[in-house]
């Protein structure tokens, strides 16, 4: 029986074992000690993750004991860090425990995905980690398998929150496991584990020490052929410095997690809640150190109000799909920074009105702004420091102006399509197809971080260049100069992302109305001369007599081309959608290729008459 089929039996067993009580939807993920699938409780109609004994491991009644009885301690544990057990069971020969279900990935996912993570959202996570981890050590219970797939990221709030306490064990419970039987993953073992000692709270510790080391530096402490190789290293090798291997990463955090990889229990830090404050203390280093030495962390009165109204202006565009409001009129959080006149001076001096960034962002989080549309107008003031990518690109009289003529209130457009694949692979196939010909996009710019996180992607749109151009509504009909394409996960379906692909008609409305103005103006133009000629001719009449209508059939003829300029325009708007909707078809062409040949096909050489010189660029490899 093929692997396939057999976990669809499983699956299958499992619905029948505990019809009535849960609704089982899919598999999440599986490992040696459980089967994680994704249910709804039927009586409090709520998801939740079910952990299931695989068949052949719950025959024996031990292990089927161990496990409840685990389930059952960790269910113990209610911290928000934690992920939580509803309950614990065993119905129709189904061992199970019901859990909180996280929407969202594993620190490993992302990792994986992403490569190294930023200090700062390193940080974040490790402090909630070690809150969650002191809390359980404080009840006598010690994880024993931390590693970065037993830590959830939440897709909404991006709180971390540590899961599978499954081979954990309280300290004043005997071992229900076979004396020396060596439980957790290798990578991230304790020497005192590595080497079957007595374990306590510092052994999460410096297990959590090392997918620090991963997350910023993108390769683990020790490395091995096998894993008694990697054990043997924890056990008897001092971890290379953290800087010698990522010199980037701030020294004061640096010096934290060395700390945690120290081979004695009693160097390192003595519990969870001391780590935090020690990561938490070595970031406000880093902080201090960075507003001292750059007038970047201060943002003037003026660059501050205009990081508010364009991380409300995006988080209103987006509200056009996502129906949430935006409340940006709450200042108050906020400390203006004092400077002395000395400090004002010269080109390193901060404002005198200057409000510090982290303010900046929490007044705005505070007043309804996501924190997401906050970045973005954060790196596009940081793109353009002068703060002219800040400012609005027409003046409101303009926008006034254009909705009269034009008809129309949005001033950006946006498409967006659904895929059935993970957000990785739709990633990869977006970069080598948008990057290929025809559509010959070059990537400017990534705003509010990683694609794959919430960010931004901004490709320039190229020049007209043979008759194959596949661009010329959006860029010589709305003027769109480039195109901005955003990834979502798709609630409840980690196997789906949706794909937006956003213009600004903003930067066009200028040059369609002084074109439709010239138009008119000549259309009545012309429409005056004809009407004149065929009054003079017909009726042979004076220079004055023509006037009249003359006039009064030009002015009529130009207000009947500006009253069609909005349903032009906004035909316009409708071929740029096509244009949109066209690449996000291709997209899912060069997934399908990727279904079928296993791999995606190499890119189509660009035109030889490319005015770009044919230049690529890769997003991901």
């Amino acid at each position: 029986m093929s692997e396939k089929a057999s976990a669809g039996g499983e699956l299958a067993a499992f619905r029948a074992a505990l019809r009535g009580q849960y609704d089982i939807q899919r598999e999440l993920g599986r490992g040696g000690m459980g089967i994680v699938l994704l249910a709804r409780d039927v009586r409090l109609d709520r998801a939740v993750a079910l952990k299931v004994l695989p068949p052949h491991l719950a025959v024996d009644g031990d292990t089927r004991e161990r496990f409840l009885r685990e389930a059952r301690m960790a269910a113990q544990l209610s911290h928000p860090n934690i992920v939580p057990v509803y309950r614990a069971d065993e119905i129709g020969g189904c061992a199970f425990f019901a859990m909180g279900y996280v929407e969202g990935e594993t620190l490993g996912d992302r990792i994986r995905d992403r490569g190294t993570l930023a200090a700062a959202d390193t940080v974040r996570i490790l402090r909630e980690v070690a809150w969650a981890l002191a809390y359980a050590h404080a009840r006598g219970i010690v994880h024993r398998d931390i590693k970065p797939d037993n830590i959830l990221l939440d897709r909404q709030s991006g709180r971390a929150v540590v899961t599978d306490f499954g081979i954990a064990r309280a300290d004043f419970n005997p071992a229900l496991t076979q004396d020396g039987l060596v439980l957790g993953t290798v990578h991230y073992m304790s020497p005192e584990q590595a080497t079957g000692d007595a374990l306590d709270g510092r052994s999460d510790l410096y297990a959590l020490g090392c997918i620090a080391y991963l997350a910023l530096s993108g390769r683990l402490p020790f490395e091995g052929t096998s894993p008694q190789a990697v054990l043997v290293a924890h056990a008897t090798r001092e971890a290379p410095p953290l800087r010698s291997v990522a010199p980037n990463v701030p020294a004061a955090l640096a010096a934290v997690i060395d700390r945690c990889l120290r081979k004695q229990p009693d160097q390192r830090y003595a519990t969870g809640e001391e780590l935090a404050d020690a990561i938490g203390k070595a970031a406000e280093e880093q902080n201090r150190a960075a507003d001292q030495q750059t007038g970047a962390a201060v943002l003037s009165g003026d660059a501050a109000m205009a990081v508010w109204r364009r991380a409300a202006e995006l988080q209103a565009e987006a509200a056009a799909r996502l129906e949430s409001r935006v409340r940006a009129n709450d200042t108050q959080a906020l400390t203006p920074v004092s400077t002395s006149p000395a400090n004002t001076s010269g080109s390193g001096g901060l404002p005198t009105d200057g409000f510090r960034l982290r303010d900046v962002e929490a007044a705005a989080v505070e007043a309804g702004i996501s924190q997401r549309y906050v970045a973005l107008a954060l790196d596009e003031l940081r793109a353009h420091p002068d703060g002219v990518a800040l400012a609005a690109v027409v003046s409101p009289r303009t926008e006034r102006l254009a909705t009269r003529v034009f008809g129309v209130t949005q001033w950006s457009h946006a498409v967006s399509r659904t895929y059935r694949m993970p957000p990785r692979t739709v990633l990869q196939a977006l970069g080598r197809t948008l990057q290929g010909a025809p559509w010959l996009l070059t990537l400017e710019d990534t705003l509010g971080g990683h694609p794959l996180d919430g960010g931004t992607l901004v490709f320039r749109l190229p020049p007209m260049t043979d008759a194959g151009y596949r661009w010329q509504w959006t860029r010589y009909g709305v003027y769109a100069p480039e195109i901005r394409v955003t990834l979502a996960a798709v609630p409840g379906d980690p196997q789906a992302c949706e794909v937006t692909m956003t213009v600004d008609l903003r930067n066009g409305l200028s040059p369609n109305l002084w074109g439709y103005g010239i138009v008119s103006s000549g259309g009545a133009g012309i429409a005056g001369l004809i009407a004149g000629a065929i009054a003079k001719k017909a009726l042979l009449l004076t220079g004055a007599a023509i006037a009249g209508p003359a006039v009064a059939v030009a002015g009529a003829t130009g207000i009947a081309l500006l009253m069609s300029a909005g349903a032009i325009y906004r035909w316009e708007v409708r071929k740029t959608s096509d244009e949109l909707r066209a690449a996000l078809a291709a997209i899912e062409g060069a997934m399908r290729a990727l279904d079928i040949f296993g791999d995606n096909p190499p890119p189509p050489p660009p035109p030889t008459a490319s005015g770009d010189g044919g230049a690529f660029l890769a997003i991901v490899s």
